[in-house]
């Protein structure tokens, strides 16, 4: 019998988008959780009581009880999502057909693998001190965030319907929305996007997804 969990902690940084993946389907299952942030900007992931935490230095990362007596603590977004969908199945994030699961998450990888980790913080300080360069750094962001959304964009219009995937809320519009918000915060031209950009206009007026936001974070600054 899976022992029962209890007294969530969600270590994250208001602008994580890995992190709002998280607090989105935290809040749309209706799990209570205690929010602690850790300021990314700052280091504070790399300080040596978040290692013992966590020893990837990463957020986001889930803490909690079990009924058993054990401390859980899981990292990686989709890991972290995956648990609580097996946990607390209802409302559910994927289709009951699996091929329809499949391509379900077959988007969401898209975004979190072929996308996301494009403009990650670790990533850009790297090519600033390349290229020697904040400029050269956000320039190579956007280029390949605009690359992936003609790709993206392109898969979507035969499978998209009010929503990333038909007509339901999925686990690709959990990683959907926050990927937009990299762009924009990217300049990136969303009228290049017409579908991608219906989709986020759309899904921001989710509540769980709006609940989620990095602007109603309190450590949001």
């Amino acid at each position: 019998m899976m022992a029962t969990p209890s007294k969530f902690v969600l270590y994250n940084y208001w602008r994580s988008s890995c992190s709002w993946r998280v607090r989105a389907v935290l809040e749309l299952k209706k799990i209570p959780y205690e929010y602690r942030a850790i300021n990314l900007v700052k280091g504070e992931q790399y300080g040596k009581e978040f290692q013992q935490i966590n020893p990837i230095s990463q957020v986001p990362t889930l803490q909690f009880q079990t009924s058993d007596g054990r401390t859980e603590i899981l990292y990686e977004s989709m890991a972290i999502i995956d648990y609580l969908e097996q946990t607390f199945p209802t409302p559910s994030i994927y289709p009951n057909d699996p091929i329809e699961r499949a391509k379900v998450i077959a988007i969401a990888e898209t975004i979190v693998s072929g996308i996301q980790p494009i403009q990650n913080l670790v990533v850009m300080k790297k090519i600033e001190e390349i290229t020697g360069s904040k400029d050269q750094s956000v320039e190579w962001s956007r280029e390949w965030i605009r690359k992936k959304f003609q790709m993206l964009e392109t898969m979507l219009k035969s499978m998209s319907g009010t929503h990333t995937f038909g007509d339901h809320l999925t686990l690709a519009d959990f990683c959907l929305v926050p990927q937009v918000a990299n762009a924009i915060k990217f300049k990136v031209d969303m009228n290049e996007f017409p579908l991608l950009k219906r989709l986020n206009e759309f899904l921001l007026t989710t509540e769980s997804i709006a609940k989620a936001r990095p602007d109603n974070q309190p450590d949001k600054m």
